[in-house]
């Protein structure tokens, strides 16, 4: 990030008292929604919650790495056969994939898979038998997430590779409500959508330029030039 940037280079402490997502800019990161390709169909992200908000996003990459959040889920105080079905209504809207066993498949915070003493089963197996798959492999680490995401609403050279569809009423409005606190930490306090926003974004790889294969004729130009030099390459 920007202020990340000021303190390597200069020496210059950041003051988190402010906005964590300061480079979040509701004119360029969030969009008018459009009729997304199939094939840039990725994850849906689940940060599961019953008296507190369940967040659920739907996930998009085109061919150049920008990601898009095409859909959302936001409720709170519902079971989780509600909140599984009504992610397979948008599912069946968008015309989203299946997995292999022909349920859903979703990222979702690790602690959905562990018991409650009051519980025979984990949030994560009640899903799954409303035909949700949930993948509890997520990283957590919050610093890295929230860097992560920051370089994509914004990065060093000012393009954002983030893009929210305007009907993401909740995810935009925990982004624009999201502050530091005490301890140099974010306040713990409407933050469902930007956990799970976190787990899906620290699953993108940093996108490396593809070099151009060389014709035949470049290589032996390039050979030539290395025997021209003196160099005994095979």
């Amino acid at each position: 990030s920007e202020e990340e940037l000021q303190s390597r280079r200069y020496g210059k402490f950041v003051n988190n008292g402010g906005q964590v997502y300061c480079e979040f800019d509701e004119n360029g990161n969030v969009i008018t929604p459009f009729d997304v390709p199939h094939e840039w169909y990725e994850k849906i992200s689940i940060d599961p919650g019953l008296k507190n908000p369940l967040s659920a996003h739907w996930y998009a990459t085109d061919f150049d790495g920008n990601v898009f959040v095409v859909a959302e889920h936001y409720e709170a105080g519902k079971s989780v056969e509600y909140h599984s079905n009504a992610i397979k209504n948008i599912c069946e809207r968008l015309g989203w994939q299946k997995g292999f066993n022909g349920k859903i498949d979703a990222l979702i915070d690790s602690a959905a898979g562990q018991r409650t003493l009051n519980g025979t089963k984990s949030v994560v197996e009640l899903f799954f038998d409303f035909g949700i798959n949930c993948n509890t492999k997520v990283n957590k680490d919050l610093f890295s997430g929230i860097n992560r995401v920051k370089s994509f609403l914004k990065n060093a050279q000012g393009e954002s590779k983030l893009y929210i569809f305007k009907n993401c009423v909740n995810l935009i409005r925990e982004i624009k409500g999201y502050f530091w606190g005490n301890d140099d930490l974010p306040t713990k306090k409407d933050d469902h959508a930007l956990d799970e926003l976190r787990y899906y974004i620290m699953t993108k790889q940093n996108i490396k330029p593809i070099k151009p294969e060389k014709s035949i004729i470049q290589k032996n130009k390039e050979m030539l030039f290395r025997k021209i030099k003196g160099r005994n390459y095979l």
